[in-house]
């Protein structure tokens, strides 16, 4: 496929950035599918060459993708290569916030360190997010006070501050309390199990159309900007281009014009980057 412009993608405005509306996630890239440890060992395997990963992150550039959400220290030492090369793709941190490591792709560092790891990157990313299990499981422990003063410390780096969450009862929390942040990262799945019993259980994934129906309902109603994910169910929704499409414009038609939409893509069996960007497009270009 033919490069698409950079200039003509869809897009919308942040701060002082232009976001375009697809966004690139990072859970591919680092081995994590969130559907079969099968899936997730041959994404790490297809990864280990970095060089991969680069030229997906210039796949995205040429087909106007120009944000990434990219959290860890491997991602940022993939992204200081990718710039270190002329690339010129913004990203959008993940605050793991977790110093025993032992929550999703976070990693046992302090956590002062791990701010400081982000906010020393050359580029700077454009924005910050509090990881989302982190944010869940402080809730659903009764500390969910923790995360609004990780919020404050986020502010203080001067970047657009988001927090994450795979839950709406959280962002109702949040909301009802004028947290200052800058958008919500929200997942249309809530991917874990054990959150009607009140707690996380991290032996099965769901993904249950309820839920993804639950915060499409809430995040038109909300006058923060949201960047939402797992739109695709981690594959689920992937069985061939038809489903995919038909998920992609699901979102769209059930988000603000404001908001944007991350999507996790590996280029080893095919151009999903060059398909998704197209399919984006088409949808986008037909509702304006």
């Amino acid at each position: 496929m033919a490069p698409d412009s950079k200039n003509t993608f869809p897009s919308v405005i942040w701060g002082k950035h232009r976001i375009s509306r697809l966004i690139i996630g990072h859970n591919p890239l680092k081995g994590g599918s969130h559907l079969s440890e099968q899936l997730s060992q041959e994404m790490r395997a297809w990864h280990a060459d970095t060089g991969r990963i680069l030229e997906t992150l210039r796949r995205c550039e040429e087909c106007g993708i120009n944000t990434a959400q990219l959290g860890g220290v491997d991602m940022h030492n993939v992204l200081r290569t990718y710039l270190s090369e002329g690339g010129a793709m913004q990203w959008i941190a993940t605050f793991y916030g977790n110093s025993e490591g032992t929550l999703g792709f976070g990693q046992a560092v302090d956590i002062d360190a791990e701010l400081k790891q982000i906010v020393e990157m050359e580029p700077k990313p454009i924005g910050i997010q509090h990881f989302g299990e982190r944010t869940d499981r402080l809730y659903f422990e009764g500390h969910l006070d923790l995360v609004r003063d990780a919020a404050k410390r986020l502010r203080d780096t001067g970047l657009l501050v988001g927090i994450c969450t795979h839950l709406p009862e959280v962002v109702e929390e949040i909301m009802s309390h004028d947290w200052d942040i800058d958008f919500f990262q929200l997942s249309f799945y809530t991917a874990y199990a054990g959150t009607r019993r009140g707690g996380i259980d991290r032996s099965q994934e769901v993904f249950d159309d309820q839920d993804r129906e639950r915060m499409a309902r809430l995040v038109p109603q909300l006058a923060k900007p949201c960047l939402v994910f797992k739109v695709l169910g981690a594959g689920r929704k992937c069985g061939c281009r038809q489903d995919v499409e038909a998920a992609l414009r699901y979102t769209y038609q059930n988000i603000k014009d404001c908001d944007v939409v991350c999507v996790g893509m590996w280029q080893k069996h095919q151009d999903q980057v060059g398909q998704n960007a197209a399919s984006v497009r088409q949808i986008l270009d037909r509702r304006g």
